[in-house]
């Protein structure tokens, strides 16, 4: 009888923790995550990755690199090299040829990642971002469309009509997704988000299915209007950190560490907002920051049924990240983009995540927090806002 007590006192304890974990994880502070920083043993490591402006579902890489969130995880002497990706494939060249150990790449081209194995083996380490269709799953229309009541009577307007998508991004196949499920036929034009916004503005295109922040660029230039959105429809878009398998051998105190300081950059994308708009705003400096700001931040027209919710800050790989990478395999296997029936078993690894979530204090069977839409912006243009929240 003792031992059946004390089993029952040891679950006891571990089901308390564990809740305290789960409450604990959208409790947690971008303060209180920087405070257990500290330089992880080991030699130096020289850390090869890129960070992402042609879509908000990385902009914690911004942060990573401008606020140099790293150096505090990384082995003492380690060392980054950036470089600047604006599409997906370029990044899965350079993991292929060893240009890189660390990439940032939208859901849609990560699954691909993982399929060359036979050149590098590549691995799914972090589900860094996700949202209800808020970062990908837009829809826009042309300037001198019909006004629409509803995202319903904007779909049935584009039968027939001529749509511009990046091919095999997760802007495709949340576009393919909504069209089928309203019985929209179109005629898909595949090209890149700068060439669709240009060819929005010249009226080539009667609409796009794309990605932030190109599509509220877009609006306020007055090349498109915000249509629709994925989130009525039941999916979601993320984007990923892939790590080289050879990499994580050699180097799995610095892997975790770094997901470590991603996990702290998605709390200052949380906790400071103002700060994480003109990180990115020295990138792009033709956006202004009230764009900017709406474009990660913001909450789309209530018509075009956009969730509530404007980003998820993942990072775990959580049972509806693993759905979604399903799903998005389908997709890729079905358009004939990927040829292998399920993933490889180690496309998607969440050993390393796991144990960054575990030394910080935090759950890994869940997500770190939500953040919700808001109108708030702080910015007119690229002033703040006198007395702005901060």
């Amino acid at each position: 009888m003792r031992n059946v007590v004390r089993t029952l006192s040891a679950l006891a304890v571990i089901t308390g923790s564990l809740a305290a974990q789960a409450a604990g994880n959208a409790d947690a502070t971008w303060k209180s995550i920087s405070a257990k920083a500290s330089n992880a043993p080991g030699a130096a490591v020289a850390i090869r990755t890129n960070y992402w402006l042609a879509w908000t579902g990385a902009w914690d890489t911004v942060v990573l690199k401008e606020a140099k969130l790293w150096e505090k995880w990384l082995p003492k002497g380690s060392t980054v090299e950036w470089k600047r990706n604006l599409q997906g494939p370029p990044v899965i060249t350079d993991l292929v040829a060893d240009k890189q150990n660390i990439g940032y790449i939208g859901d849609n081209p990560s699954i691909v990642a993982t399929t060359k194995r036979d050149l590098a083996p590549i691995s799914i380490v972090a589900v860094n971002e996700m949202s209800p269709g808020r970062m990908c799953g837009l829809m826009m229309v042309r300037s001198d469309a019909p006004a629409f009541k509803d995202h319903r009577e904007a779909m049935k307007w584009l039968d027939g009509k001529t749509v511009g998508v990046p091919k095999g991004s997760c802007a495709d196949r949340l576009g393919q997704h909504m069209l089928r499920k309203e019985g929209v036929k179109v005629t898909w034009q595949q090209m890149q988000g700068e060439v669709i916004v240009t060819s929005l503005q010249a009226k080539r295109i009667d609409a796009a299915f794309l990605y932030e922040p190109h599509v509220s660029k877009a609006v306020v230039d007055g090349h498109g209007r915000y249509a629709a959105s994925a989130a009525q429809y039941d999916e979601q878009d993320a984007n990923t950190v892939l790590m080289r398998k050879d990499f994580i051998d050699a180097n799995r105190g610095a892997a975790v560490a770094w997901l470590k300081a991603n996990i702290e950059a998605l709390y200052f994308i949380r906790d400071n907002p103002v700060e994480t708009v003109n990180h990115v705003k020295k990138e792009l400096p033709d956006y202004t920051r009230e764009n900017l700001w709406h474009a990660i931040y913001g909450k789309p027209p209530a018509a075009i049924g956009a969730a509530p919710i404007a980003l998820y800050g993942e990072m775990a790989i959580t049972a509806r990240a693993r759905a979604m990478l399903q799903r998005g395999h389908a997709f890729l296997r079905e358009a004939k983009i990927v040829q292998e029936a399920n993933f490889h078993p180690e496309a998607i690894r969440d050993d390393l995540v796991n144990q960054a979530f575990r030394e910080l204090g935090l759950d890994p069977a869940r997500g770190l927090f939500e953040i919700p839409a808001s109108d708030a912006n702080p910015f007119k243009g690229d002033q703040l806002v006198a007395g702005a929240k901060r």
